[in-house]
């Protein structure tokens, strides 16, 4: 075990004295949702639908994605700003059916992000991203075109080929013609084979699953699979990734490891929340149950930290009927704290009836390993009936916010407010590994201590979190290192990275920081320079492609002579043969000559 792992797992002693870092006081929560808009129409359906918080238009500034119980799948581009999104249509067929997860992944490492979709009784869609535009390939593409009852999906280059494979969880029964679940081996030329039979998951596998993770518990350097299962006479499995030549790919260990609780199970979230560098995971379920925060002591999970032997278990139980566990520093103290959201467990009822079902979502605070309920009236009288979450940074500040695809017509955001202490965030791109880098894990050293953070795509109940990492560093203000653990190839060492900067960690290359604020942005500030753009920033003297127009109608996004074009996507010289007729109307009048004197005597743009 390397010098820096031993440091870890020694200063775990002193995680009640929080060595780690200088707490501060909590930051609360915003809801902002009345300013947002942000429509989903989430009033039918079975258990909940699925919310993305990834980008998905290339820019690096978080998107949303909503699915939708009549197929009525909604996307909001991110502007980075405080006014927050803006809904866009990306041409999809249209599928009447109970969209339950959408899911966004470079299955192609072609730089634009590809879509899969599941569905309850219709088949899983992926659409391939040509430039902007999806092609539905689920026919060709080689997925299982049955009817399945589909819910969790999750990406990862398990057998690390360079291309995301995908593990679909299906929510079948005894009496379905098909109980199990899917896994695809991604063949890197646009198709995926379906080895679940030969994987080692195929006997033991299917049945009431809600949701798959890829995550390397055992530190290993592999993905290996943990998947949730609703109904106490169903153990949740985990199985263990054998080494390279192995006849059977993966092994179940759940029982050996601990992993195996037989609980109602709605979601499985990983974190490393005690500042160990290993994995922990929460599980949330129904009351009777309990939710379980099992903490990964040496490959062996328990509700009890054998470091410092306190079970964290007990400050964070919900007296409800609990789905999405989701983490998130929403304070910046250098600990990932926890949100749990709260529904009910039948058909959606809206309006929802809130006297049945009125325990609000909770929000824990993470004190040095340890947890305390959040006071706010938001985490203690209001209720959302949630289901399924997703975390982000829509405006950029460095203070993770948090979006809940809740009940009703309108998704609730809730924005983390500043309180005066540091962060950092990474973006990963792969050049040998995945694009997206996904199955990466990063380490942020200060001293001998670290937090570490591993990327997934795809998480906890039917969501998917930011591509974004983000770490709160409390009142250090400076970090001497940064590791990454690529998925291929061998781990990057970073020193000199700035604080509250977001840094683009490319594999191979030199670190790139993006939107740089006054007090960090000297030189090289790069962001989108176009003044005309939708998210011009102006600090920015270095154009790093990101500018969007999608805030621009057809009539504004073209100058005089020029008409926008659908297919090339830009301004062309306008075919209209009427010479001065300025405004397209098909007449040559006195406004058209407005037009002219309003721009004559002025200087042409450089």
């Amino acid at each position: 075990m390397n010098q820096p792992i031993i440091a870890a797992k020694i200063r775990g002693i002193c995680l009640l004295t929080m060595c780690l870092m200088h707490l501060v006081s909590w930051s609360q929560m915003t809801d902002v949702s009345n300013s947002m808009d942000l429509i989903t129409d989430h009033t039918g359906g079975f258990l909940g639908a699925g919310v993305s918080f990834a980008d998905f238009n290339g820019d690096r500034i978080d998107d949303l994605s909503f699915a939708n119980h009549l197929g009525n799948l909604r996307f909001y581009e991110g502007s980075g700003e405080e006014s927050g999104f803006n809904e866009v249509e990306l041409g999809l067929p249209d599928y009447p059916f109970e969209a339950k997860m959408i899911l966004w992944a470079d299955i192609d490492n072609d730089g634009d992000q590809d879509l899969f979709i599941t569905y309850r009784l219709f088949p899983n869609r992926l659409f391939r991203n040509d430039d902007g535009t999806f092609v539905d390939v689920s026919s060709t593409s080689g997925l299982n075109q049955g009817s399945s009852k589909s819910y969790g999906a999750c990406f990862g280059d398990y057998d690390k080929d360079g291309f995301l494979d995908l593990f679909v969880a299906n929510y079948s029964s005894s009496f379905d013609e098909s109980t199990f679940n899917e896994l695809y081996r991604n063949e890197g030329d646009g198709t995926f084979v379906d080895v679940i039979e030969e994987s080692g998951m195929y006997e033991s596998t299917g049945i009431q699953s809600f949701q798959g993770q890829w995550v390397d518990f055992n530190g290993d350097q592999m993905l290996d699979l943990h998947v949730v299962r609703d109904r106490t006479i169903y153990t949740n499995h985990y199985f263990e990734q054998q080494p390279s030549g192995a006849v059977i790919p993966f092994i179940e260990k759940g029982n050996e490891v601990g992993l195996d609780a037989a609980i109602n199970c709605m979601s499985t979230s990983v974190s490393d929340y005690d500042g160990d560098l290993d994995f922990d995971v929460y599980l949330t379920a129904f009351p009777g149950d309990q939710n379980w925060m099992l903490v990964n002591n040496d490959y062996s999970f328990s509700t009890t930290n054998d470091e410092s032997g306190e079970s964290p278990m007990q400050d964070m139980q919900v007296d409800a009927i609990c789905w999405a566990g989701n983490w998130l520093d929403a304070d910046n103290n250098g600990f990932e704290d926890l949100h749990v959201a709260n529904g009910y467990s039948e058909f959606t009822n809206y309006p929802a009836i809130l006297d049945v079902y009125d325990e609000p979502d909770k929000l824990f605070y993470n004190e040095g390993g340890m947890f305390s309920e959040s006071n706010s009236e938001l985490f203690q009288s209001v209720s959302n009936l949630s289901f399924s979450t997703a975390t982000g940074d829509y405006n950029r500040d460095g203070f993770p916010d948090l979006v809940s695809h809740r009940v009703g017509t309108y998704a609730q955001l809730l924005r983390s407010e500043p309180n005066g202490n540091h962060w950092i965030k990474f973006w990963l791109e792969g050049s040998i590994s995945n694009r997206d880098a996904i199955g990466a894990t990063i380490e942020v050293w200060v001293g001998e201590n670290a937090q570490s953070r591993m990327l997934f795509a795809g998480e906890n109940y039917l969501g998917q979190n930011s591509h974004w990492e983000h770490f709160g560093l409390g009142e250090t203000a400076s970090v001497d290192s940064v590791v990454v653990n690529w998925p291929i190839g061998l781990p990057s060492v970073y020193t000199g990275l700035e604080v509250g900067q977001h840094w683009l960690l490319v594999q191979g290359e030199d670190p790139i920081s993006l939107w740089s604020s006054d007090e960090n942005c000297e030189d090289e500030c790069y962001g989108c320079t176009y003044t005309e753009a939708c998210n011009f920033d102006a600090e920015a003297n270095i154009e790093d492609g990101s500018c969007s127009f999608s805030c621009w109608s057809d009539a504004e996004a073209c100058g005089i002579g020029t008409v926008w074009d659908e297919l090339s996507a830009s301004c062309i010289p306008n075919p209209n043969p009427c010479v001065g007729d300025l405004n397209y109307d098909n007449y040559i009048t006195v406004a058209d000559l407005l037009i002219l004197l309003n721009v004559m005597f002025g200087n042409c743009p450089e």
